[in-house]
């Protein structure tokens, strides 16, 4: 900050007046992504997750590259760093969009290529409040729009954020029950994640957008 001080001499009367000027900051840049769904390798995110043992962590995403599906679709590969106490985790994901659709797999199978990856999450866009959708997996898979709201994070408030649930059903000790808000060309600001397949899953807990990036 710099501070400039005048020197007034008015009638015989000395003046110092001070100001005070605080070189003014531009706005952010990259806040909104061009896309509805965020989907360019570089973009990046941190999350705070409040785990439910009481812990806060991070999460770290960022979209470090990308690939080709086994059938055929082009994909974005997402990288996931958790940060506990004790150690961090990594985990990828591959995510394929179009104007249409998003669909978010796990890492394909590297010794069974013509194998399509297990299908974790789809957005059917644009996103409408009361539409619902579900994935083909056996046990039923249903995601749905509830409404929209405005959400406050660290990052921010986001208004008119969209609420989602996504719900799969109880199989040999396997299920999900999570709590989406997705801001259009943001993406995920607030995640209540509640997953078990034989155990509890990593990330689950409740994530707050902390910052997020859309530089290359």
């Amino acid at each position: 900050m710099k501070t400039i001080v005048k020197i007034l001499f008015l009638s015989g009367i000395i003046g110092i007046t001070v100001f005070s000027c605080e070189k003014e900051k531009p706005p952010p840049s990259n806040q909104e992504a061009p896309e509805v769904f965020p989907n360019k390798s570089g973009y990046q995110w941190t999350y705070r997750l409040a785990t439910y043992n009481g812990n806060i962590d991070t999460v770290k995403v960022k979209i470090v590259s990308q690939g080709i599906l086994p059938n055929g679709a082009n994909a974005k590969i997402w990288k996931y760093t958790y940060i506990y106490p004790s150690r961090t985790y990594t985990d990828t994901v591959w995510v394929s969009s179009n104007n249409n659709e998003v669909r978010i797999y796990d890492k394909p199978c590297r010794t069974c290529t013509d194998k399509m990856p297990f299908e974790r999450l789809r957005y059917i866009l644009p996103l409408r409040t009361g539409n619902s959708w579900f994935t083909n997996a056996p046990y039923g898979d249903t995601t749905k729009v509830l409404d929209q709201e405005s959400i406050s994070v660290p990052a921010g408030t986001f208004s008119n954020a969209f609420h989602l649930s996504k719900v799969r059903g109880y199989v040999t000790n396997s299920w999900t029950n999570d709590t989406i808000y997705f801001k259009k060309h943001v993406g995920l600001v607030k995640f209540s994640q509640n997953e078990f397949n034989l155990e509890p899953l990593i990330g689950n807990g409740v994530w707050e957008l902390i910052s997020y990036s859309f530089g290359q």
